[in-house]
């Protein structure tokens, strides 16, 4: 019987994290994505489409596609000429279509998935129009994933004590189903807030695991759940996530949402060679190199075990043409991660 295994989060991180697990043939792959994304193309497809955000789907979906020819090609690809449509992907411009033919947006991603051939399940953590609420320090209110995100101004150095949605929205069925059957979940990497307690705080969610985490039910279920959990740690730190952030600094953060006793293994990446070009980027935008300082805590803590390696992909990643918003430079290896996670699967 295959082993199952759960990844819940968003973007770049979780397309890494699918990317390696996808090469094991032994392995019965869900991603549970955020859906309120709300910058780039996912504001079109929101404003003007009405539907829901479809960009973490699409990343899912191109990570675990069988298909290695033009068609997976072609829903990576962006515009980056005409009015209107420069900065939109393929993608999710096929799936906004599919799912006006179908008149349905949950029909549309199966259907696409069997068109790609994906390898494992994609699943928004709901299907509900929600926008992300984060109150920083000073009692800022900043309403949508895009602007906290950007992490701009006043709320940039400081941290975040409340993350919610608006509206409170509840874990969709197969979501939870799927945490619930789960053999390991992961978590991260990718922004802390906007990718993975995005679906934290959605109801149903910790109580399924015990969190994507903020939709309510999510905590619950993966509380709730058999599965080993483990919380891949970030490389770089973002202002208006985790701006000066070491590796506690998330524990304690996830802590808020999702109990720590849950957390069964953190793994940390020890390399920290990037080019110089790399570097200076980072510099501009505040960002560092997440501290390593767990063992600090080792001995008040023996609910969780940390894993070390070297961790990070080669090479620099290329920004795309047409492509409006920020992306992460420094990224971990889908191989080496994956050759990780499994490990501890089958320990």
């Amino acid at each position: 019987m295959k082993k199952k295994i759960v990844v819940i989060g968003g973007g770049t991180g979780t397309y890494t994290v699918l990317r390696g697990l996808k090469k094991y043939n032994d392995l019965e792959i869900s991603a549970i994505v955020t859906m309120a994304d709300d910058g780039g193309s996912n504001k079109v497809l929101r404003d003007e489409f009405g539907l829901l955000p479809t960009s973490g789907v699409r990343q899912c979906m191109v990570a675990l596609s069988a298909n290695e020819g033009i068609l997976r090609k072609l829903f990576s690809y962006r515009y980056y000429q005409g009015v209107g449509i420069s900065g939109m992907t393929f993608g999710n411009l096929f799936m906004a279509a599919v799912s006006d033919v179908l008149g349905d947006q949950r029909g549309a991603i199966k259907e696409t998935a069997k068109l790609l051939d994906v390898r494992g399940k994609i699943l928004p953590i709901s299907y509900d129009k929600v926008s992300l609420l984060a109150t920083y320090t000073d009692g800022t209110e900043i309403l949508g994933e895009h602007l906290i995100d950007l992490g701009q101004g006043k709320v940039g150095k400081q941290r975040i004590k409340h993350f919610r949605t608006i509206p409170k929205t509840r874990i969709d069925s197969e979501a939870k189903r799927a945490i619930a059957e789960a053999d390991m979940i992961v978590l991260g990497p990718g922004d802390l807030y906007t990718n993975t307690m995005a679906n934290l705080v959605v109801t149903g969610t910790v109580e399924a695991m015990m969190a994507n985490l903020v939709v309510t039910g999510t905590v619950e279920a993966i509380v709730k759940s058999q599965a080993r959990v483990v919380f891949v740690m970030n490389g770089m730190t973002k202002k208006g996530e985790s701006y000066g952030y070491g590796a506690q600094d998330f524990l304690i953060d996830l802590g808020k949402y999702l109990p720590l006793s849950r957390v069964n293994y953190v793994v940390v990446n020890t390399d920290q060679t990037i080019e110089k070009a790399v570097a200076k980027a980072y510099a501009r935008e505040e960002a560092d190199w997440v501290k390593d300082n767990l063992d600090e805590v080792a001995k008040t803590n023996d609910s969780w075990q940390v894993i070390r390696g070297r961790l990070l992909a080669k090479g620099r990643v290329e920004k795309e043409k047409g492509d409006k918003l920020a992306r992460s430079m420094v990224r971990h290896d889908p191989d080496k991660l994956a050759k990780i996670l499994v490990e501890l699967l089958y320990v």
